[in-house]
């Protein structure tokens, strides 16, 4: 199967752009959205088994990053939760290296960033 990463990113005073991103998540959507909000500092890691995505998202208190990471096992989700929280920058290269790390390959550079 192919991994595809994906990235989604919005300042929290952002309610278009904030909207735009859950409308794609599966589950507890409200939850997220009371935690999507200027000052936050959060890290999450979500699940969805039925279609084998993992999402990480982090806030700096100004905005949010999320990278959707598509076509991965739960275990693979961990090894890249894990390889990610080692790694001290969240920019989209910081993450593929992650990624890259965690599953045993070389992730292909970003087209865009």
């Amino acid at each position: 199967m192919t991994i595809e990463i994906l990235k989604s990113t919005a300042r929290l005073d952002d309610t278009e752009g904030k909207e735009r991103f859950l409308a794609t998540i599966g589950s507890d959507v409200e939850g997220l959205r009371a935690q999507l909000k200027p000052g936050a500092m959060i890290h999450i890691e979500q699940y969805e088994k039925e279609t084998l995505t993992a999402r990480y998202l982090k806030t700096d208190g100004v905005s949010y990053i999320c990278f959707i990471v598509i076509g991965v096992s739960l275990e693979d989700a961990r090894r890249i939760a894990l390889a990610s929280r080692e790694t001290p920058g969240w920019s989209t290269a910081d993450f593929r290296k992650s990624v890259g790390k965690a599953l045993g390959v070389v992730m292909p550079p970003a087209i865009l960033d």
